[in-house]
């Protein structure tokens, strides 16, 4: 199928080019600004990556996509849900309410709480490989990192940091782990085999992946005045590929040529995110007046965004480029 995009060229008349792409995607009304808002895009077809179904209140379960597989799982009539990520056969998920746990689901196995009792400000993440579950935990005399197997949820290392560090564990590489904190801010590599602690950078890691050689850090608490983004390498942290003082990366591709941007501190309401090169060259803009948001990328070129129609309710809404159509009911 094929799906015309219209550029507008100052000076000139409209010109349309076809690009080919799987699914119904609408073309944009412009070169950079686009509007996602889900009632006005056609429907495409479903994520590629696994996401949530919930067809009726007492019905919930996991899409692989790969499979078309249905996992169930079961959470309580007032409980909502975080989908974390892939977990060997089966999937991790954080059920929300008065404190979290997370449970793992795989298909014909009963599920199971791999953790009880999270703290609602507790990190919880998977490393980029699917391998590791990268927790944070209050204990008594400060804040601990934790890593632990995906599957099993079996404790593999741990290290405790002052609570004032704010650490915040983002991927692990062999026996190394990525962590950003606070107090000052900075950027670590925590070697749990040799349990050196290194940092490597004057400014606090939020995202990255060592697969990519790509972090983005904080120069200081998003939410403060003057907070600032730095995108670089984690290998040649020093040297800049771009900074904003406006903007923070909610994702990276995953093969680490482009980003997708949110506003710091979500000073904006939250109504636009921006899709750049990592480099910072501006590609376009997804607006929605009652709310768009990160989710994440499908693949290389096309990224996910959460995107409400209207108060209450949002969408998964498929872009690549300016091309964008609606994928799959958010929950």
């Amino acid at each position: 199928m094929k799906t015309t995009l219209i550029r507008v060229l100052a000076g000139m008349a409209l010109a349309a080019t076809a690009l080919s792409l799987p699914g119904a995607l609408s073309p944009a009304s412009a070169a950079t600004d686009v509007d996602v808002r889900p009632g006005s895009l056609a429907k495409g077809n479903p994520p590629a990556v696994p996401y949530l179904h919930h067809p009726s209140d007492g019905s919930w379960s996991v899409v692989d996509p790969k499979t078309g597989m249905k996992t169930p799982f079961d959470i309580g009539e007032a409980d909502s849900v975080t989908l974390v990520g892939r977990s060997g056969s089966g999937f991790l998920l954080r059920v929300h309410y008065r404190t979290d746990w997370l449970i793992r689901a795989e298909l014909g196995k009963p599920q199971r709480t791999i953790i009880d009792g999270i703290h609602y400000q507790s990190l919880t993440t998977m490393s980029a490989d699917n391998r590791y579950l990268l927790t944070t935990a209050y204990v008594a005399n400060g804040t601990q990192v934790r890593i632990r197997d995906a599957v099993t949820g079996a404790t593999v290392a741990r290290h405790t940091f002052r609570n004032a560090t704010e650490p915040n564990p983002i991927d692990v590489s062999g026996t190394r782990v990525l962590i950003g904190g606070f107090s000052p801010a900075r950027t670590m590599v925590w070697n749990w085999s040799t349990g050196t602690i290194r940092t490597v950078a004057s400014r606090a890691a939020y995202t990255g992946a060592f697969s990519t050689d790509r972090v983005a850090t904080y120069t200081k608490k998003p939410f403060e005045n003057g907070a600032c983004t730095v995108v670089s390498t984690i290998s040649q942290p020093g040297t800049t590929l771009w900074r904003s003082c406006a903007e923070a990366v909610g994702a990276f591709s995953p093969d680490g040529a482009r980003v997708v941007t949110e506003a710091i501190g979500w000073v904006d309401g939250a109504t636009v995110v921006r899709r750049r090169s990592v480099r910072g060259t501006l590609l376009a803009n997804y607006r929605n007046p009652h709310g768009v948001w990160v989710h994440g990328w499908e693949n290389n070129t096309r990224v996910l965004l959460e995107s409400a129609p209207y108060a209450g309710s949002s969408w998964l809404v498929r872009c690549e480029g300016t091309a964008c159509e609606r994928a799959w009911q958010a929950y």
